[in-house]
């Protein structure tokens, strides 16, 4: 399988700002196959999602309810957390979702990235960055709860 471990610098701010102004509109989330979830377990410079006993396939009413949902993240991540850095608006950024399932609750992990990040297409390929600070980040969302968890920006390798 393919994997995307390239290191990639922080984007000045202002390029930041205009790769994400650029998608805004668009629909930049993909919901991946089963088989990419172990790729992006393995993250670089984040976290990696909490260890899950089995995956699911999130259906088309779970993306909707985590798209209208999504707007909310930026103010539900704790204010202690990334040293004091913002998301800003999430639907700017090109967002994986990938079901796993942690101590039998049917969970939601956002792989997410400013678009001008990754060099394949984020629709087939599971995107694996080292660095880029709060241009990658990621977090678990919750479908019963609708509640957003263990958020956490990329290093700044």
């Amino acid at each position: 399988m393919w994997m995307n471990r390239h290191r990639c610098r922080a984007l000045p701010a202002l390029a930041a700002a205009l790769a994400l102004a650029a998608c805004a509109d668009e629909v930049r989330s993909a919901v991946m196959g089963q088989d990419q979830g172990e790729i992006v377990a393995e993250q670089c410079s984040r976290p990696n999602p909490p260890p899950y006993q089995s995956v699911w396939q999130p259906g088309p009413a779970e993306v909707q309810q985590l798209e209208q949902d999504l707007p909310a993240l930026d103010a539900r991540a704790p204010a202690d957390c990334c040293g004091g850095l913002r998301v800003g608006d999430p639907k700017a950024y090109d967002r994986q979702y990938y079901g796993i399932v942690v101590q039998g609750r049917r969970l939601i992990y956002i792989n997410a990235f400013i678009p001008t990040m990754a060099n394949k297409d984020f629709r087939s390929y599971s995107i694996v960055l080292c660095g880029g600070g709060n241009g990658a980040w990621g977090a678990l969302y919750d479908p019963q709860s609708r509640g957003f968890s263990a958020f956490a920006f990329n290093g700044a390798r």
